[in-house]
Order: structure tokens, then sequence, then C-alpha cells
């Protein structure tokens, strides 16, 4: 927790409670810098073009609030919300927001700061705190548009460019954010918000070479610096040198700064590399550690080893996420992992306990394509072509997977000689979604078809 003074003819303290963020958003040094402490209060000079009039019996007012808020705030709060009127200066708004900030009712502190700007449109500080307001209630597009007002009023600090890049980087506006984190290190350059944000920025821009010349300069400086090799290995992802990626992965490791992002991005770049071992054993410390990820990201996982056809594998990582997760499943969570056991069960030649799950889960979502769609492989592979044909054309029915259904409808079809109905799908397929390995299969059908007609 930080005080600090504010001197606007008022002095009172501040205090700053922000829940650790992931690495991507500000930090809490951010928050408790000097700087931002500093770059809240404001100086103590007064700016008339700025700076709003006050009388002098509202400066007796603002001078009981200094006196009643060193040990009393609520009390001072209060005694101050029956001074303010519509005709009060805004001075009185703008103290009674940094009160009900220190407090952390940050919609109170939003609603007084947006009522001294109603009554003093170019209040510059009263613009710069609203936009740390509203970057705190995650309203990122208003912080900005408060942020940047302030810029224009005169604002030349550091930290308002820093929190003016991190609201466009959250608007992914990459571009804008980039040249507020360049302003921020010019102003503040020892933020390391802004130069992690620029990282981001360049990141996010696919400019690796960028990213890793200035990563490889600030980690000569900081060879320590845990963010800074967890973005070198994406930028030298990003550059497609994945084994320089997984060392710099493995630093991490070594320093004992691996967490389960890390872990799974390291088992697919293993994966990548085709060593599959090393691959599984990332895969399953991720899922194995106490820090828990969504769950969509060890389905991801199991895809992948179903992909690379490590059914076994695949079938204890589900088996993992069952044991885990199972009782706090969301409907899709439970349909995702069902899905994927039913491919495994397929590809290892257990076909009906496959169709089993696959009708569970259209008993409970009908418009689940996927399974419609490996049901109608079910029974194409069983020659119900009948039946088959039923769950192709229920499935053609939704749009997410339409083009497949059609696809795999043709594909059937071929496989009994069907060839001008499969010819119809395909073109209506193709009108849908033009793919070129469809067009040339389509081309193929249409000669059969042609030569057939000449035999005639």
């Amino acid at each position: 927790m930080k005080k600090i003074f504010l001197h606007y003819v008022i002095l009172q303290t501040l205090t700053f409670a922000w829940s650790t963020p992931p690495s991507y958003e500000l930090t809490q040094d951010f928050w408790n810098n000097p700087n931002f402490v500093r770059s809240f209060m404001g100086d103590y000079g007064f700016r008339s073009e700025i700076e709003p009039r006050y009388s002098k019996s509202e400066q007796g007012i603002l001078r009981e609030v200094i006196a009643k808020a060193e040990n009393q705030l609520d009390e001072a709060i209060v005694y101050l919300e029956k001074k303010i009127s519509p005709k009060s200066s805004a001075a009185l708004d703008f103290a009674l927001a940094t009160m009900y900030y220190q407090k952390g009712r940050l919609t109170r502190s939003e609603q007084s700061y947006s009522s001294a700007l109603l009554k003093f449109p170019s209040f510059l500080r009263a613009h710069k705190n609203l936009g740390f307001v509203k970057l705190g209630l995650g309203n990122y597009e208003e912080a900005a548009s408060s942020l940047s007002k302030s810029i224009s009023l005169g604002e030349g600090d550091g930290v308002t460019y820093v929190a003016l890049g991190y609201c466009y980087y959250v608007l992914e506006q990459f571009v804008s954010a980039e040249n507020a984190y360049r302003m921020g290190i010019l102003l503040f350059p020892e933020s390391k918000d802004a130069r992690n944000g620029l990282v981001n920025c360049l990141l996010e821009t696919s400019r690796f070479p960028e990213a890793l010349a200035l990563l490889n300069e600030l980690l000569k400086k900081e060879p320590e610096n845990v963010f800074c090799h967890r973005a070198r290995a994406s930028a030298l992802q990003g550059l497609g040198k994945e084994k320089d990626a997984t060392v710099a992965l493995e630093t991490l490791r070594r320093m004992g700064n691996l967490n389960n992002n890390d872990l799974i991005r390291l088992g697919d770049l293993y994966h990548n590399l085709n060593l599959y071992e090393l691959s599984l054993t990332n895969y399953e410390r991720a899922i194995l550690n106490n820090e828990k990820l969504p769950i969509q990201k060890y389905v991801r996982v199991a895809s992948i080893l179903m992909q690379r056809g490590s059914y076994i594998d695949c079938f204890s990582y589900l088996d993992k996420i069952d044991s885990i997760f199972g009782k706090s499943y969301s409907p899709q969570n439970e349909k995702d992992v069902l899905l994927l056991k039913a491919e495994v069960l397929k590809a290892t030649g257990k076909t009906e306990e496959s169709s089993n799950i696959l009708r569970d889960v259209v008993a409970k979502h009908p418009l689940e394509g996927r399974a419609l769609i490996m049901l109608g492989h079910h029974a194409w592979e069983d020659h119900d072509h009948t039946l088959a044909e039923m769950f192709f054309e229920r499935a053609a029915k939704i749009e997410d997977v339409e083009v497949k259904a059609l696809i795999e409808h043709a594909r059937m079809l071929v496989s009994i000689r069907s060839y001008e109905k499969a010819a119809r799908l395909l073109e209506k397929a193709q009108e849908i979604s033009p793919e070129a390995r469809v067009g040339r299969y389509l081309e193929s059908i249409r000669n059969l078809l042609l030569s057939a007609r000449v035999r005639l």
C-alpha cells in the first residue's frame, strides 16, 4: 500500500490495491512507483487555463478536509459530500473523487471526476486521474480517451504514456500502443512496464528480428530477467528458430521460473522437432502441476497427441483431464473431451464404444456437427449408406461444418459410384468455400462422368 499527498490546495493520502496481474498486464510496480505517485499528485503550481478557481470559503472547506483526511478519511468524505453543489468549484469534486479512489470506491471516484469535468472541461488532472480510474475499472477505450485528452491539454509525464500504451495494447491497437510506449520509455526510462509493453507490441506485429535485438540488449543488462527470456523464446519461435526457442525456455527451467504455459509451449516445440518423448514429458508436467490453466489448453494438448497417432498417450491424458477437471466440466468442456475420446476409440478399433459416445453427445447436443460427421463415417464403414447419408445431411444443415459434411458425403457417394450426386455436393461446397484440393477432386469426378458417358 502506498500513501501519497495530493496538493491542489488539498493534501490527502491515496491508496493503491491492485491484484497481481499476468505478465502482459501493468505490474504492481507501475502503480506503486514514485513516478506514478508524482504523476497522480501533479505539481504545486496554479495554471488558470487548466485548473478550476475556488473561493475563499471553498479554500477553508478544503483545509478542513485535509485535517480530517489524515486520520478520519470516512468523516472527511461525508463532510465534503455535504459541501458540494452544482455551483461549487470543480476543485471540491476533484478532492472527493481522489478520496473515493483512496477508499477503493472506483465507481464513485469516476462519477466525481466526471462531475468536476462537467464544471471545468479543461481540468487536466481530472482528465488524467479519470483515465487511471477507468483503467482500474477495465474501461480501456474510455481510459485511453481520458488519458489522450490530458496529453492534448499539456500532460507530458511518462506514466501517462505508459498507461495509454497499455490501454491501446489491450484494445489491440498495437501501433498506437507502440508509439505511446516509446514515449513512455523516453520520459520514464526505468519503467519495466513501458519496455515490456514495447516488446509485446513488436511480437504482436510479427517484428521478431527487432524484438529479438531489443531483448538481447536488455538481457545483457539483466541476464536473470524472466520476462525477457520468455519473450525471447516467442521471438525465436516467430523466426522459425524452434531449437533456439527451446533453449530459451530450458533456461527458464534452470532458473526455476517455468510456468504451465511455458511447459505446454515447450511441449509444442519438442513436438514440432519430432522429439515426442520430451514433448509428452512437458505436457504431463503441465497437467500435474498444482497451477492449473483453463481446461481448453489441456484439451488442445490431447488433440495434438491424437493427431500424431499417440493414441495411448492421448487416452491417458484425457483420463488425467477427467480426474482433475471432471467435476467442474462445463457442457462444452465435457463435449470436447468426449469427442476426442470417441476419435481415439475409433482409431484403436473400438468402433462400437466410439459410436455409443457419439450418440450420447448428439442426444445432448443435437447440433454438434463433428459428432454427426463421425457417426456418418461409422455408418459408412459398416456399409449402411442410407444411415450415413442421413447423418451427413443433418450435419450439412449446421453452418460450422456444412462444407466438411458435403465433402464427406460426396466421398461416400464416390465409394458407391454415385458420381453425379457426389459432383453436385462438391459443387455446392465449392460455392460456399472454394478449396484447390476439392476443386481437383471435383474435376476428377467430372472426368469419370465424362468417360462413362463416352462409353455409353
